[in-house]
């Protein structure tokens, strides 16, 4: 072989090498130098100075967070919440549909799927629109566990986020959670300083056409606050004796089938039926506007408000018709609104 066959050779085989070092600095590294270090996310999972610093608000007899509920009607007007936090494609089209109708939401993401899914959270915050703090994991029955774990609960997924987004949460909410006063100490302790209930939560599968769409819409009243999930709620189960299952809540989507569930169509898609759902609001119309805007009340569940209301009755002698009139409904689980409206 000719030492000009060699040279050439060698040659080839320096360029090929070169190309692998252009295609490995392009593609490979400069993707994962946004991506912070291992150790820098589970330390912020952890969140242990805020969970002190919690505790001590909660010491020192911290106010409840105030509630944010419906408006009166007469303004032409809803606000929409999405419950957990959609993949990387699902949260793209849903961004999409919301500008294609220029309508604000609020975001409500699980902190695990935060720290998970930094990409997600940059697109909808680059987008301009909010997000709120929906647990470290999703859980559900927040009110129900004890107040060490819904500090962590909450302050893991407070610190996630600002660390993912360079944005502090301030609007809470947790799936089929009563807002006790205690639980809504917790969530003041924590940082935040109100907490969203709605009163529409929008089944899936429902919004199958323009029709259907239309049908449900004509149910619901102006002022609403109506939620989406786009994430199944992580179930505490009795038999964990307080552990909960922290594994990503977004490999629990509802395309997801336990056992027994009937299988829906692929083609069924959340930001098709977001679609719809802004589309007949629009017919009736209704303004999507941020859930900031809504009303900010002291709040107190109606089983609660009963019982202190028996109790002065009997200490008084009688439960008087006025006070029992006072107790009213504040949505799917009988909660009560009560005074300090802004």
């Amino acid at each position: 072989m000719s030492y000009k066959r060699i040279a050439a050779i060698a040659g080839l085989v320096i360029l090929l090498i070169c190309g692998c070092l252009v295609y490995l600095r392009d593609h490979v590294l400069v993707e994962n130098r946004d991506i912070p270090e291992l150790t820098d996310v589970s330390a912020a999972y952890q969140a242990d100075d805020e969970i002190a610093k919690a505790k001590q608000q909660m010491q020192a007899g911290i106010a409840p967070a105030e509630v944010i509920t419906t408006l009166p009607a007469g303004g032409n007007c809803v606000a929409i919440v999405i419950d957990g936090l959609p993949d990387r494609p699902l949260a793209a089209r849903l961004v999409d549909v919301l500008q294609k109708h220029r309508a604000e939401a609020t975001f409500f993401v699980e902190g695990q799927n935060a720290a998970d899914e930094p990409e997600t959270i940059r697109l909808i915050r680059d987008a301009g629109f909010e997000l709120g703090n929906y647990t470290f994991v999703g859980l559900a029955g927040l009110d129900k566990v004890p107040q060490d774990e819904q500090l962590r609960e909450i302050c893991r997924a407070q610190k996630i986020i600002l660390v993912r987004s360079a944005f502090i949460p301030t609007l809470f909410r947790a799936p089929r959670t009563v807002f006790t006063d205690a639980l809504l100490q917790s969530v003041h302790a924590s940082g935040l300083p109100y907490a969203v209930k709605e009163n529409v939560s929008v089944p899936r599968h429902v919004l199958v056409d323009d029709p259907a769409a239309d049908a449900y819409v004509a149910g619901i009243a102006d002022g609403s606050i109506i939620a989406i999930q786009a994430n199944r709620p992580v179930e505490r189960k009795a038999e964990t004796e307080g552990k909960v299952d922290e594994r990503p809540a977004i490999d629990m989507k509802p395309t997801i089938q336990d056992a027994g569930e009937q299988a829906v169509s692929p083609t069924e898609d959340l930001a098709s039926e977001l679609d719809r759902l802004l589309t007949a609001l629009e017919k009736r119309g209704f303004k999507v506007m941020n859930v900031n805007g809504f009303r900010k009340i002291r709040y107190i569940p109606a089983n609660a408000a009963v019982a202190g209301e028996q109790a002065a009755s009997m200490a008084a002698g009688a439960l008087s018709k006025d006070t029992a009139e006072m107790v009213q409904g504040g949505g799917a689980d009988g909660q009560r609104q009560e005074e300090n409206v802004r």
